[in-house]
Parts: C-alpha cells; sequence; structure tokens
C-alpha cells in the first residue's frame, strides 16, 4: 500500500465504526483496503466489531473480511466461539482491538448467550480497558437484559470509559433512559 493511500484507509476505518454509506463508497473504489489497518493499527472490521454494528460487520464479512473471535463474539456465532474456546480455554480472558475484554463484544452484540458462556469459561465481567468495561458494551448494545445480566453476575456500574463515563452517564448520554434507571438513576 501506498502512503498516498493512507489517509483513505484511515478515513475508511474510522467510517467503519458507524458510517456504511462511506465505507461502501471507500470499497466500491478501494477493495485492496478490506483488511488493512489504520495508523492506529486497526482493521475495517475491528472497528465495527468494537462498535457492534451489525450492519457494517455484515458488509465486510461479505466482501471478504475475516471473522475473528470477537467478531464470532459481536454476532453470537454460536461454533465458532465454541471452537476456539475448546481449542483456546484462555480465550475467555483474551483482549482484542483497544484491549478489550471478549465480554464486552459479546455485550455490545447483545449476544447473551456467547456472554453466558464466555461467563462459564471464567471471563471476568469487570475487565476494564481504556475504552471500556464489558458493562459499557452492554449499555451501547442497547439491551437491557444483557445489562441485567452482567449485573447479576457481579458487573460494576461504577467503572469509567474513555471519556470518563460510569455505565449510568453513558446510557443518559445514549437516551437509554430505562437502563439508566436499572443502573440507579
Amino acid at each position: 500500500m501506498s502512503q498516498a493511500t493512507q489517509p483513505l484507509l484511515d478515513e475508511l476505518v474510522g467510517n467503519a465504526h458507524g458510517n456504511l454509506v462511506r465505507v461502501r463508497e471507500i470499497l466500491d473504489e478501494h477493495p485492496e483496503l478490506l483488511n488493512e489497518k489504520a495508523t492506529w493499527n486497526e482493521t475495517p472490521i475491528q472497528a465495527a466489531t468494537q462498535m457492534g454494528n451489525r450492519k457494517i460487520i455484515d458488509e465486510l464479512i461479505n466482501r471478504g473480511a475475516p471473522v475473528d473471535f470477537f467478531t464470532a463474539l459481536a454476532l453470537g456465532r454460536k461454533e465458532l466461539i465454541e471452537d476456539e474456546l475448546k481449542r483456546n480455554p484462555a480465550a475467555a480472558q483474551a483482549r482484542g482491538i483497544h484491549d478489550l475484554a471478549p465480554l464486552y463484544f459479546a455485550a455490545i452484540g447483545a449476544q447473551r448467550d456467547a456472554a453466558q458462556r464466555l461467563i462459564a469459561a471464567g471471563a471476568e465481567v469487570n475487565a476494564t480497558a481504556q475504552a471500556g468495561a464489558p458493562i459499557h458494551g452492554a449499555v451501547m448494545g442497547g439491551e437491557v437484559e444483557m445489562v441485567r445480566l452482567l449485573l447479576d453476575h457481579g458487573a460494576d456500574p461504577s467503572l469509567r470509559d474513555y471519556a470518563g463515563r460510569d455505565a449510568r452517564s453513558l446510557a443518559l448520554e445514549i437516551k437509554r433512559q430505562d437502563i439508566a434507571e436499572m443502573l440507579g438513576g
């Protein structure tokens, strides 16, 4: 890849966090960028997976992006999750992009079965990373039952994310009053 292409790749990965239209535009013109890394060492599929953005994840997979363990967690791909945990039991404590814990990816994808499987395999409910903890993923994923599952397993809603927000503050910011109330509001 040429140095002239790097700004476009950075734009692609940045947009893979939430702008499907721009992701399609860039990849239609530059399909060779699909699995390349931005200057901050993140691929488009990793960006979409981190955000739990199912439409962008599906678009990237349909174009040939790989499905790793963390993407499988966000999508709830049971067979891939089980295969990885059997092959490598320590995967429940592994770290994905931005040092995020596996449980974060299951939580943001609202994949309760995957989250329960990870917890049974020893995943740390309060595994923190600079970006956030699994409880932040659950709030952003927007499924009340996922938030409840993590709380029932000891998740600490006072943990802070990259912006200094606890889980309740994040819920209020994304206008999820129902989740904020569950978290003590």
